[in-house]
């Protein structure tokens, strides 16, 4: 299909394609590209490279050229010279060639969880050239700021931004806003009562700003925003000293809940009641957008948000994020959508609205005509949409590419940042490829936006390497050029035949440690869930002697599990509570944040609304939280056994909130921060051969046990 003419209007230059993807010649959008100097972007190159390889950053030298292709860099290197040469388009693209030149020539690797930089004495001889087949490469979802990003410093930001800059990000968020929004409500004569009562606390800010829930973690303290806006005002500059792009927020109509008494003739109504929070802590109003009051409060946020931050002209709105609209008439949701562009054009001209597409999946309420209307109430090239979890549900297609307008092509993977190895590599590497080569689709990136971070670390590097590398033809290959074995999610025989093969090794090095705690966690988490089912089937027959050795077992198995994690340091609960009460400056904050920290991996809600949903294997958490509660549910089962009765599903749940969850909420016990110094790799062969063996024993299972799976469970599980 050929884009219409107000794409070319917006969007730069004219549309080639470039190994199929749907790429522009000069810029992304022609209004939308860096304002930072290509001398300033090779400086923060070449003080990225000075942080990774201190005692080596002399022999690399980096060069920005921005006349080069954009997304693209040349390295060198000849025998007779000892100094490796990078050309890079912007910093971005001189960051991702320096880390390309690390990974596939000198056999290194840099992560989330680490890092092997054990670079050669005479690096290797190279003359490539890489030229992106994406224009854009995405990262982040607005949760993960809630998820893993909640008690960050900017010691952890250094750190990431520069992970980004290696991985070629050229597009992400910079979502904090709290700040400005108590400087609007001020301006409307909010009291500070009413603001608290709004904003919610740091490990919730996500949903309050999706317009879920109001008020829940809070209140919200001076302290808290000022560090936050001054944190986001240094992330935002050093992104954009790589010459990234940063999206900044946009009204999406969510207020508090005052503004009805204050505007008694607009278009203000609440929304609905979300994962049953109590009337305390749900429904926002929702200003329509088609009333005149949302343009001047849209335009007033974005114009703070301007002068606080600068602009690259890419701002974020997601006014129906697992919220309905009030209409499904397509002249209503038409003009909704033109309302909320409106708000961000009458300020800036020059505007984008970054929208995620997650409001469309598994959502009957979008029809394809209410999804045409919506996404055609927008100029065509002046709406980014990332399609949010493009790997399991993607919407391009049903959505008819979105009508017209760009999409990045995302892979969602992780909810609520769990720890497990799962993913679709597969269907990442084949879904993009066929959207690539299809001409009729307007894909012009691809990225990631996982919910939260720090797991499953293989999955992520090589989305965001599908964004930028042309020559990735085989799944296989590509992880065995990082001296990884692949796993298809989800075999369990050939994932323990990988586990197998790591605990043989004796390695040292901290990513490998990492990874043996992971993996051996898995394995035992894959464990615990046989094991379950088993000590379900003994509640089935009756069998109270077998309940009671593997309920046992069951119990014994979590313990184990808690032991492991404690030798690596990325397993802590201590680690997570610490950063978050660290950020307090009382010890009301104190007591306040680490409540957000407690309350968001466990019941997530007063009540555990969402309980479990962003649930960590750490220590500490398993020991504290998930052994108590498994230990009384199977007390309830064993009596109920004993006295030939049944279980009250409802009371026992009661009971396990007020006696386990409920009290680790509200705890104030500490948790170390350091490992436990026991020998992880020694640990994890131990329990790898104990519960290996166990799970053979379970597959010897009595005839009428095996009936009952046959059958299927009926009753209480």
């Amino acid at each position: 299909m050929q884009l219409s003419a107000l794409v070319l209007t917006f969007l730069a230059g004219t549309i080639s394609s470039t190994h199929g993807e749907a790429t522009f010649s000069s810029h992304i959008f022609k209004h939308v590209k860096t304002k930072t100097s290509p001398e300033v972007q090779q400086t923060a190159t070449a003080e990225l490279i000075s942080r990774i390889v201190p005692e080596r950053a002399s022999q690399f030298k980096v060069t920005v050229d921005s006349a080069l292709k954009p997304n693209s860099f040349k390295i060198t290197k000849t025998s007779d010279s000892s100094v490796v040469l990078i050309v890079g388009s912007s910093g971005v693209a001189a960051s991702k060639g320096f880390y390309h030149y690390l990974k596939y020539y000198c056999g290194c690797h840099v992560s989330w969880d680490g890092d092997q930089l054990d670079l050669p004495d005479d690096l290797p001889n190279v003359d490539i050239t890489v030229e992106a087949p994406s224009s854009i490469v995405y990262y982040q979802n607005v949760c993960t700021w809630s998820y893993s990003f909640s008690w960050w410093t900017w010691t952890e930001w250094r750190r990431h931004i520069d992970w980004m800059a290696l991985q070629g990000i050229t597009l992400s968020l910079a979502p904090f806003q709290e700040d400005l929004w108590t400087e609007v409500f001020s301006e409307y004569n909010l009291t500070q009562h009413d603001i608290d009562e709004h904003l919610s606390g740091p490990g919730f800010f996500a949903w309050q700003r999706m317009g879920n829930i109001r008020g829940w973690g809070g209140p919200l303290t001076e302290s808290f925003k000022t560090f936050a806006s001054d944190l986001q005002t240094k992330v935002v500059q050093e992104m954009r000293r790589f010459g990234m792009i940063l999206a900044l927020p946009a009204f999406a109509g969510h207020l508090p809940v005052q503004f009805k008494a204050m505007f008694p003739q607009a278009k203000l109504n609440p929304v609905e009641v979300w994962n049953g929070f109590p009337a305390q802590y749900a429904s926002p109003l929702f200003l329509d957008p088609v009333d005149p009051l949302f343009q001047k409060i849209g335009s007033k946020f974005v114009a703070k948000a301007i002068a606080r931050y600068g602009t690259d002209h890419i701002y974020f709105s997601d006014p129906f994020n697992e919220i309905q609209p009030r209409s499904e008439s397509a002249r209503y949701l038409a003009s909704a959508a033109a309302g909320i562009y409106q708000a961000m054009v009458d300020v800036d001209p020059l505007a984008v609205w970054l929208l995620q597409g997650w409001m469309l999946v598994k959502n009957p309420f979008w029809s394809d005509r209410a999804i045409k209307s919506f996404f055609t109430a927008v100029p065509n090239g002046r709406m980014l949409v990332l399609d949010l979890q493009s790997e399991q549900f993607p919407q391009y297609v049903r959505t008819q590419s979105y009508y017209g307008q760009p999409f990045i092509w995302c892979m969602l993977s992780n909810f609520g940042g769990t720890l497990g190895m799962l993913g679709s590599v597969d269907l990442v590497f084949e879904r993009i490829r066929e959207t690539r080569s299809n001409e009729s689709m307007t894909m012009i990136g691809t990225g990631i936006t996982p919910e939260g971070i720090n797991q499953n670390y293989g999955l992520y590097e090589f989305a965001l390497e599908m964004g930028w590398n042309p020559d990735i033809s085989d799944v296989d290959n590509w992880f065995r050029s990082l001296k990884l074995q692949p796993w298809v999610w989800y075999n369990e025989t050939r994932f323990n035949e990988g586990v197998e093969l790591l605990l043989a090794v004796n390695g040292t090095n901290e990513l490998f440690k990492h990874d043996v705690v992971d993996l051996t966690r898995q394995f035992l988490q894959n464990t615990a869930d046989k094991l379950y089912l088993t000590v379900m089937d003994t509640y089935t027959l009756k069998n109270a002697a077998a309940f009671k050795h593997y309920s046992n077992l069951f119990k014994e198995l979590l313990q184990n599990i808690d032991r492991l994690l404690a030798t690596n340091t990325h397993f802590l609960l201590g680690r997570w509570l610490e950063s978050a009460k660290s950020l307090a400056t009382t010890s009301l904050e104190r007591q306040k944040y680490e409540y957000n920290a407690r309350n968001q991996i466990t019941l997530w809600g007063p009540q555990g609304q969402i309980v479990d949903y962003a649930n960590k294997q750490w220590s500490g958490v398993v020991q504290d939280f998930f052994l108590p509660r498994w230990s009384l549910f199977l007390q309830e089962m064993e009596l109920a056994l004993a006295t030939n009765g049944t279980i009250n599903e409802t009371k026992v749940r009661d009971k396990i909130f007020r006696k386990v969850e409920l009290p680790f909420n509200t705890d104030r016990k500490k948790y170390p921060v350091e490992a436990s110094g026991e020998d992880a790799l020694e640990l994890a062969r131990e329990l790898y051969q104990i519960w290996s063996e166990r799970s053979r024993e379970m597959k010897k299972l009595p005839r009428e046990v095996l009936k009952i799976r046959k059958k299927g469970r009926k009753g209480f599980v």
